[in-house]
């Protein structure tokens, strides 16, 4: 019996350090993953903010909302532009907003944002990386607004449909309440072979400041669980697909 005891915990244990083995699939035709709406301060010194995914895009033809508000198709968002060059981050004042170039197909890119606030009207400090790259970076007012931070409700859609909606599959999205630092990034990405973020990992360690981790390794059902937080997600129409960065 404790022999049993044993080999059920440690097979407990390298379960949990596995990165997932689902990701969710959206074909831009009304499908998203719904949350209660959540506010991500980033306009106020001590605001610290990482978004983290991966992403394979179907096409670079629309529009692409990776995070989105249900109440608004113009601001209070993160996406792709219409020429699938641009990620951007869209704050929740109109016109405030920062964007990082990245490359326009159809293969698995890692994507992360990192953000800190500064105090006195003066927009927050922000860096986009593709593949462990920080990008080329343009920042426009974002943060600048006192009380006008990022607050959003929906995976993969925003309120308008179409062709906003993200259209191929996310994986592992994930939020910190921390600024990763280039080598953590790096780290994460890891040469394209995704890595588990709840426990550090070589350079690595911001794993006690992640807030929400959507893994979709449900594989089934409706629900997108927050693994780390309390944002459960309610799936509609998306579905749970086998295909993964490594796969």
């Amino acid at each position: 019996m404790l022999i049993s005891s044993i080999g059920l915990s440690f097979s407990s244990a390298a379960l949990m350090k596995q990165a997932p083995a689902n990701s969710m699939s959206f074909d831009g035709a009304g499908d998203f993953v719904a949350f209660t709406e959540t506010t991500f301060n980033i306009e106020d010194t001590g605001d610290f903010l990482t978004i983290a995914f991966w992403a394979k895009r179907t096409d670079n033809n629309d529009e692409a909302v990776i995070l989105g508000n249900s109440a608004t198709g113009s601001f209070k968002r993160l996406y792709f532009d219409s020429d699938g060059d641009r990620l951007i981050m869209e704050g929740d004042a109109n016109g405030q907003d920062a964007s990082g170039v990245v490359t326009a197909d159809t293969d698995w890119h890692h994507y992360a944002i990192t953000l800190v606030g500064v105090s006195g009207g003066a927009q927050a400090v922000v860096v986009f990386y593709e593949d462990g790259n920080a990008v080329s970076t343009t920042i426009t007012n974002l943060g600048v607004n006192n009380n006008k931070d990022f607050t959003v409700n929906r995976i993969g859609a925003d309120v308008v449909g179409g062709t906003r909606e993200f259209k191929g599959l996310l994986y592992q999205v994930a939020i910190w309440n921390a600024k990763l630092e280039a080598n953590e990034v790096s780290a994460i990405f890891n040469s394209g072979i995704p890595i588990p973020l709840q426990s550090n990992r070589g350079n690595y360690v911001s794993a006690g400041n992640l807030a929400h981790l959507w893994r979709f390794d449900e594989g089934s059902g409706s629900t997108a669980s927050d693994s780390v937080g309390n944002l459960n997600g309610t799936i509609t129409n998306a579905t749970f697909s086998t295909t993964t960065p490594t796969s």
